[in-house]
């Protein structure tokens, strides 16, 4: 900014009387225009301010109206039901085949669709145009709907923790077997050559480890069978504890007695989960008998084809021998292999689990109260749904005004981009708030367009407003100033303080006696928030800025 140099303009001397008559017109005008201000319920005041003489940023101004975003809010809840799919596990075996399936085990669940899972708008809460803040009710939902998805998410929390269950248990069962798989494999391996030569001697033994496998197998399932009639035993028995505890429950007079329905209903809840917990466990053994005795059945013939393979001798070692080598070769990749499959199916549950469990509870936290809450502030300009209608994931729940967004576009003529890059700062005046300064920046450079009655040749730029702009409405007027880095040393004033009528612009000027003229001036150019005055002021004058404040 260059020094501002000091500047004294000489007036022309007028009569005293002149000037006093010139006052009385003065003052009654500006009392009528303060009555007329108080009619109208507003106040005027001023501001006074100087003109000064500088360097003031050359700008390129356009016009242009301001456009603000809009946000669209959905319902982003994933509704959707937990499916238990089928996949086939798989381990190396010890009966000779390179993979078991592991009894059909139940995989991983998955989200499937959501299907009837529809939520339904009870009441519309809001209504175009209107503002709304974080957190303000847009609908509510029924009571019936929300319950019954409820119900059928907590059904599923319910599936994939059982899945889950099984899928541990299978796990530990697939290591056992894979663990034990890769030592037989590398124990084989290490004695091929003495298997060879003591053959059948090697098939005895073999079919001896399978008598012992599988009478260790029928000592396991004796256990889990005794295990079961235990439960068995103890379900039966807590079942008539429970029958005599809902008896109790349902002859006690809560009224009169109770002390003694609380104790009974109390025991009554005890004894139905003890129930729960037999029933389960009982299911648990249930499984795990079955599939021991799937092992046992197919130990048994892999005993049976030892026996014969004795019979067969020197011929069947070395077919023996070839497979020993063979697996003994692989077994380290075939362990690592099972491992890593029950292990991924493990996994997958768990997350099916976590995944279930989550959406229940964003479910619950999200529709507190049965109702859905706006997201962000704004004016509605769009309210999509009505009572009766349903709600899906995704589904368009509002659309807002988004003052993150508000924007001036604005045609340039071609010639001027060299001036003009995205990211520059601008000045803008918005022609409703003219004593405010608001400041943006160039957000995009459109493609160029040309007007054939002109000649010239076009380019749409898009500014974006920075700060505060909830005060804006789409539509207003806004003068757009784009700073290019050529200055100049000017006499010049605030916008502010400049009226324009008929294609003149004025000034109220404050002269050294305390007298207000309206002054024409010519002007110049202007960055946005100053102007250059070209004629009718001199560095130094005071000009006034009216400010209009309502009184309601």
């Amino acid at each position: 900014m260059a020094k501002l140099k000091l500047k004294w303009i000489k007036e022309k001397k007028v009569p005293l009387l002149v000037v006093f008559a010139l006052c009385l017109v003065l003052a009654a005008g500006l009392s009528i225009g303060l009555w007329l201000s108080s009619e109208k319920g507003e106040e005027v005041s001023y501001r006074e301010v100087q003109a000064e003489y500088g360097e003031l940023t050359v700008g390129l101004e356009e016009s242009g109206s301001v456009t603000v975003g809009t946000t669209e809010q959905t319902f982003d809840l994933d509704l959707s039901a937990y499916t238990e799919s089928n996949s086939d596990g798989f381990s190396w075996g010890q009966g000779g085949s390179i993979f078991q399936g592991m009894g059909g085990q139940s995989g991983s669940g998955s989200s499937g669709s959501s299907g009837t899972r529809k939520l339904i708008i009870e009441e519309v809460l809001i209504t175009e145009g209107q503002e709304i803040a974080q957190g303000d009710a847009l609908y509510r939902i029924t009571e019936e709907s929300m319950d019954s998805i409820r119900e059928e998410l907590s059904s599923d929390v319910s599936d994939a923790e059982v899945t889950l269950a099984k899928t541990q248990t299978q796990k530990q069962l697939t290591e056992l077997e894979a663990k034990q798989a890769y030592e037989t494999n590398v124990a084989y391996g290490a004695l091929a050559d003495a298997e060879y030569q003591n053959s059948v001697q090697d098939l005895q033994d073999a079919a001896a480890e399978m008598e012992e496998q599988i009478t260790q197998l029928q000592e396991e399932l004796a256990e889990l069978n005794t295990q079961l009639a235990e439960y068995q035993a103890d379900l039966e028995m807590e079942k008539k504890v429970l029958e005599n505890g809902e008896y109790v429950v349902s002859t006690t007079d809560m009224v009169s007695d109770a002390y003694g329905w609380i104790t009974a209903e109390n025991a009554r809840e005890e004894a139905a989960q003890v129930v729960e917990s037999l029933e389960e466990s009982m299911e648990d053994t249930t499984d795990t008998i079955a599939e021991k005795q799937k092992e046992l059945e197919a130990l048994e013939k892999s005993l049976t084809g030892a026996q014969r393979d004795l019979e067969l001798g020197i011929i069947e070692a070395q077919a023996q021998l070839e497979k020993r080598n063979l697996k003994y070769k692989n077994a380290e990749e075939t362990y690592n292999v099972s491992v890593e499959l029950s292990s991924f199916e493990a996994k997958n549950a768990q997350e099916d689990y976590e995944d279930a469990a989550a959406k229940l509870n964003e479910f619950d936290s999200y529709l507190a109260d049965r109702t859905i809450r706006a997201e962000n502030n704004g004016v509605v300009t769009e309210c999509p749904l009505e009572a009766g209608d349903t709600v899906n994931t995704g589904s368009s729940l509002v659309v807002i005004n988004d003052y993150d967004e508000v924007t001036v576009p604005v045609s340039v003529e071609e010639s001027e981009l060299s001036n003009i890059k995205e990211g520059d700062a601008v000045n803008i005046y918005i022609a409703s708030y003219p004593e405010e300064d608001f400041t943006g920046t160039v957000d995009s450079i459109g493609d160029s367009t040309y007007n054939s009655s002109t000649g010239t040749t076009y380019v749409e730029i898009t500014v974006k407003l920075g700060g505060e702009n909830s005060r804006l409405y789409e539509g207003m007027s806004a003068q757009v100033t784009f700073i290019t880095k050529e200055t100049e040393t000017v006499v010049y004033v605030s916008n502010r303080a400049v009226s324009r009528e008929n294609g003149k612009s004025y000034v109220k000027k404050k002269e050294a006696d305390g007298s207000i003229t309206l002054q024409e001036v010519t002007t110049g150019f202007s960055d946005g928030i100053n102007v250059e005055i070209k004629e009718g002021l001199s560095e130094g004058d005071t000009v006034l800025i009216e400010s209009k404040v309502s009184d309601s």
